[in-house]
């Protein structure tokens, strides 16, 4: 592959800094201010990222028709019906219910009259990026819904030419007492029967609904299973008493029995959320009525709404289209998939950077909670439309012969099942996204104490393991037909048990992602209080639960190679996981003597990692022995990404092709889900392949909601959140890859994509630059002493 290195460009404009100015009028009406002065780093965020808005220019014909909204802790599904209401589905982030499903917190119905939302009347709903919010202009009236970036509150703005009726409401639906599918105990595998759980309290001009768990968890029964009962003592339980809900209130509206109203031209609404555990409710009353009581200043509250989204837009950006695209075709998008569920945009490259920016929105909308986002649908489950009801709890039949599906419903039910959980996260350290891969962090690292005392009960040995669903109560109920690995003799793996018996390559990963924080972010008190103690955990277990062969090495046996693989000595991903963990920790010299020293001690154990000959070339195999082939992952490439020791950077990029191009699964379900062949190819340096499996990736839409960067169902859930994690690390490792103290800048990217980005490294390095008609046209990197770390690619140009 040809080199090329580009000088720096030393006329690069420095940032604008942030200053928002707004005017300050009497008598301007909630739209004009909203859309008032901005300041120029305001402006260059709106120019870079409104190319990116999902537009929609009809009301939604039902509740599948919502559009995302959310701050970090607080989310909402908006939609207005045709001939209908607005509506906002509202959800938390730690809404749990007695057995760790998040549940929607309420729902907002807010009613106009005249109706601007008649069939016939101009209509515009807009997701503007730049400003975290909804805007629709519908007839005459302007509306603008937000949820404050820096408080738990939502706003819905309406303004008016003349004189309207608003009326605003909470609506409640029967609630489910689980969602789960496939769990341990035969309770867990049937629909439960729908309870009433919603309270409403009228007080004063305000209205509060909210769902309590009460004196009720499925954490003691957890304890009792695995034999942990004493860390009742020490671990809280996540769920009894578990309060949330809302509070609604407006400084425009009164109330009138059991609803807001009143009449005008400009509104403002609030809806304020609370979680906190609660053995009283009137705690949690007291709590959101003192919420509420805080004087709201909206135009210093949009202001630093504003803020932070400028702030959050400026600190990276991919910004891509095909150069060879006709120019009135280049990032023109449909607001809405066709009804095969396939976009048709010709500008796949356009198609790839909206999809890569649309997921960093929801994932800014709802990784600022104390919980981690859920791999399916996160915050932003909804009622989808369905042709069965097969799978589906209460769901309910439309006139057509379709369904709607329940508001608390959602497939794979309340597991965070890791292998699909990771790949929301790994992207946003290149997005310098630290602030909210925390929750992320924090679930496993709460929960070690727990994962601790349950390998000691199970296993007798020390150390931690964390398969594939770890629940918030640090159990298992979701991770196969008994909720424990299975206690095999080595020699012994008939491939009994189920996906997940003797899957423990999860804590591997776990502090393959903490080491790449640290080494973003140079954290060192993460490094010394999380990072060793976690790792130091994880690693015990794999030196005390393992054998040695009869040259010292560790022998993994039971073993399987992820889900795929079900009889596997030595695999892949485990090997590698091993080998990278150790050689990060070990030269960042991180813990202490004692720790080094067992590191050391434990590093020469590790095997090699398992290698095939194909053809007469050689490949990275799945294990040193493997069959029973039960799954789809690509296990054999797990030492390229994401532990990260084969590659273009280091040489093997030819392995890693031939592994490729004899893979176990190639492009499974379509290119979608959790698959990461295109992420993969990067790493190969195919820019050919890497690009046209992300377009593939990101044509596919589902046809059971009407937002077009949802996923599709199958086999995970709709809204499919790690199908667009996995591509935007893909898009991400296009632009570049490190390895070996050197910095790949367009190790596979096509010549016809122009690209505008900037990205974060490891040691706090910032890299940007801009690719015009397949030309590097300047770069920069920030620190500039890195600048001789960079090895410059040139764009792959493709017959």
């Amino acid at each position: 592959m040809r080199l090329k290195v580009i000088q720096l460009n030393q006329n690069r404009a420095s940032e604008v800094m942030f200053s928002c100015i707004l005017i300050m009028v009497i008598g301007f009406s909630i739209s004009l201010f909203m859309s008032g002065c901005a300041a120029p780093a305001e402006n260059e965020v709106q120019k870079r990222m409104e190319r990116y808005n999902v537009i929609w220019n009809t009301p939604s014909k039902d509740p599948s028709g919502v559009m995302p909204l959310g701050n970090g802790d607080i989310a909402a599904g908006v939609y207005a019906i045709e001939n209908g209401d607005l509506y906002l589905l509202l959800a938390k982030n730690d809404a749990y219910n007695w057995r760790g499903d998040i549940y929607k917190t309420g729902r907002i119905r807010v009613s106009l009259d005249p109706n601007p939302f008649q069939s016939g009347k101009p209509f515009r709903q807009t997701l503007d990026l730049a400003t975290g919010s909804i805007k629709i202009e519908a007839g005459d009236v302007e509306i603008r819904i937000w949820a404050d970036a820096n408080r738990p509150v939502y706003h819905i703005d309406i303004d008016s030419p003349s004189e309207i009726t608003v009326k605003a409401k909470p609506e409640l639906w029967e609630r489910l007492q689980g969602g789960v599918f496939f769990g341990m105990r035969e309770e867990d595998r049937v629909p439960a029967k729908p309870e009433e759980i919603e309270n409403v309290i009228y007080r004063g001009q305000n209205v509060l609904w909210y769902y309590t768990v009460g004196d009720k968890s499925a954490y003691p029964e957890d304890l009792e299973y695995y034999d942990v009962v004493h860390m009742a003592e020490k671990f809280e339980d996540p769920f009894r008493f578990n309060t949330f809900g809302n509070l609604l209130t407006s400084p425009d509206l009164i109330r009138n029995k059991n609803s807001l109203e009143g009449k005008g031209r400009s509104f403002n609404i609030h809806i304020h959320a609370r979680t906190m555990k609660a053995p009283e409710v009137d705690a949690w009353i007291e709590a959101i009525e003192g919420q509420a009581a805080r004087t709201i200043n909206i135009r210093q509250d949009w202001q630093d709404h504003l803020k932070w989204w400028s702030n959050f837009w400026n600190r990276s950006w991919i910004i891509a289209s095909d150069n060879t695209v006709a120019p009135e075709f280049r990032e023109k998008f449909e607001g809405e998939p066709t009804l095969d569920g396939n976009r048709k945009e010709p500008d796949g490259a356009a198609l790839v950077a909206q999809s890569y920016n649309v997921f960093r929105f929801l994932m800014a909308c709802q990784s600022r909670g104390e919980i981690q986002a859920k791999f399916n649908g996160g915050l932003f489950t909804q009622q989808l439309r369905v042709s069965s009801p097969e799978r589906r709890l209460m769901p309910t039949k439309q006139e057509d012969g379709t369904w709607l599906t329940h508001e608390d419903d959602r497939l794979w039910g309340r597991r965070f099942t890791f292998q699909n959980q990771r790949l929301l996260y790994w992207p946003l350290l290149r997005s310098g996204d630290f602030d909210m891969i925390q929750p992320f962090f924090n679930y496993y690292w709460h929960l070690l104490p727990m994962r601790k005392a349950i390998t000691k009960a199970w296993f007798g040995h020390s150390g931690a393991y964390y398969r594939e669903n770890i629940e918030p109560t640090g159990a298992e109920r979701d991770c196969g037909r008994t909720g424990k690995p299975l206690k095999v003799k080595p020699g012994e793996n008939k491939g009994q048990g189920y996906y997940h018996s003797f899957y423990f390559t999860s804590g591997l990963e776990i502090v393959a992602m903490m080491i790449d924080y640290v080494l973003h972010t140079n954290d060192k008190a993460f490094r010394e209080d999380v990072l060793v103690p976690f790792s130091r955990e994880v690693l015990l277990f794999f030196d005390e639960h393992y054998q040695r062969d009869d040259n010292g090495k560790l022998r993994l046996d039971p073993a399987m190679v992820l889900e795929a693989y079900w009889i596997a000595i030595n695999p892949a991903p485990d090997v590698a996981g091993l080998r990278y963990a150790l050689d990060q920790l070990l030269a960042m010299e991180a813990g202490t003597s004692q720790d080094r020293v067992i590191w050391n001690r434990f590093r020469n154990e590790i095997p090699e990692i398992p290698m095939q000959v194909i053809d007469g070339r050689l490949a990275i195999a799945p294990a040193d022995k493997w069959e029973m082939k039960r799954n789809a992952e690509n296990g054999e490439l797990y030492p390229v990404f994401p532990f990260r020791l084969f590659g273009l950077g280091f040489g093997t990029e030819d392995i890693v092709d031939w592994t490729m191009k004899y893979r176990s699964n190639k492009n499974a379900f379509g290119h979608r889900c959790w698959t990461q062949d295109q992420i993969h190819w990067a790493y190969a340096g195919n820019a050919a392949e890497a690009a046209d499996g992300l377009v593939h990736r990101f044509r596919a839409a589902s046809t059971q909601c009407r937002f077009p960067l949802y996923g599709r169902e199958g086999p995970d859930s709709c809204p499919d959140l790690d199908h667009f994690g996995s591509g935007s690390i893909a898009l991400q490792r296009m632009l570049v890859q490190e390895a070996n103290g050197k910095i790949l800048l367009l190790p596979a990217w096509p010549a016809n994509w122009d690209v505008d980005f900037r990205q974060h490294l490891t040691g706090g390095a910032v890299i940007s630059g801009i690719v015009k008609d397949g030309e590097l046209v300047s770069w920069d990197i920030d620190p500039v002493s890195r600048r001789n770390d960079v090895i410059v690619y040139e764009p792959q140009r493709t017959p």
